[in-house]
């Protein structure tokens, strides 16, 4: 019981920018999934709320990437408007693709895991690089409408959901659990409208 007694505690302890960044950035997949543009408008805004957050919790890649984030939902809003204002086509890459963003994400993380441990307070060094390197490969990805793009993110959505938790952001925790559900119905739902298009 006394874990029980841990999830409410975080709970209540959570603040109202955590909890806004949480409704938006649940309204960001929800919009995603849909193809809606404005899940970049969602995304950017929550994105913004938790750079602060994240300082607050020592997860300083994560807060670092979420300045990118912001970056990354001004190019997607704009991608996603090509073609006259017609949605960009959903694209399929090799898997070759996948694995030469893998490499570079791993490399990445080999780069500032070390640095992060050495030179800062961070409060999970290693957990911190690999969740923020795997997560700028993925939304690149969703920008340029890569379909496998959600199954990238419902292994990233479970290892940040595990990172939150251990740092006190329950309802982050909670939200990015979600996400990886979200993560799964997006892929099947990228898939269906891929093999409508096709038919």
């Amino acid at each position: 019981m006394r874990w029980l007694e841990t999830v409410v505690a975080q709970l209540l302890a959570a603040t109202v920018p955590e909890l806004l960044a949480v409704v938006l950035g649940f309204a960001y997949v929800l919009l995603a999934i849909r193809q809606d543009r404005r899940c970049w408008l969602a995304g950017g805004l929550s994105t913004a709320i938790y750079v602060a957050v994240f300082v607050g919790a020592r997860l300083y890649l994560q807060s670092v990437l979420q300045v990118l984030y912001v970056l990354l939902a001004v190019y997607g809003w704009r991608a996603w408007s090509s073609q006259a204002g017609m949605a960009a086509p959903l694209r399929h890459w090799a898997w070759r693709w996948h694995g030469l963003a893998a490499l570079l994400v791993a490399v990445a993380t080999l780069l500032t895991g070390p640095a992060l441990q050495a030179w800062s307070d961070a409060a999970s060094p290693w957990a911190d690089a690999l969740g923020t390197w795997a997560s700028v490969a993925a939304t690149w990805m969703l920008a340029r409408k890569v379909a496998a793009a959600w199954l990238w993110w419902i292994v990233i959505d479970l290892g940040l959901a595990w990172l939150f938790a251990t740092q006190g952001l329950a309802f982050t925790a909670l939200l990015y659990l979600t996400f990886a559900g979200l993560a799964a119905a997006g892929w099947l739902t990228w898939r269906r409208m891929a093999a409508r298009d096709a038919g």
